[in-house]
């Protein structure tokens, strides 16, 4: 798989963590904190914990797609 890429709305954060620990997660495990994520923000009200977490989802299907984007640039 070529370099998978940090997406632009991610830039922001990358000083908050180690330099592309985010490239450790499975496509599996991305999917799953994008579910659980969702899920939370369905049971929230209205407000900032309920639009934090779907922005939150909303950046792991970012990681989720540069993945997938790797992949679909390393097949023939």
């Amino acid at each position: 798989m070529t370099d998978v890429v940090t997406p632009t709305p991610l830039l922001p954060f990358e000083p908050e963590f180690k330099p592309a620990a985010w490239h450790a997660y499975s496509l599996g495990e991305l999917g799953w904190w994008v579910h659980l994520l969702a899920m939370r923000a369905e049971h929230r009200v209205p407000g900032e914990k309920r639009d934090k977490d779907l922005q939150d989802a909303q950046n792991y299907l970012h990681m989720m797609q540069a993945k997938l984007t790797a992949i679909r640039n390393t097949v023939p």
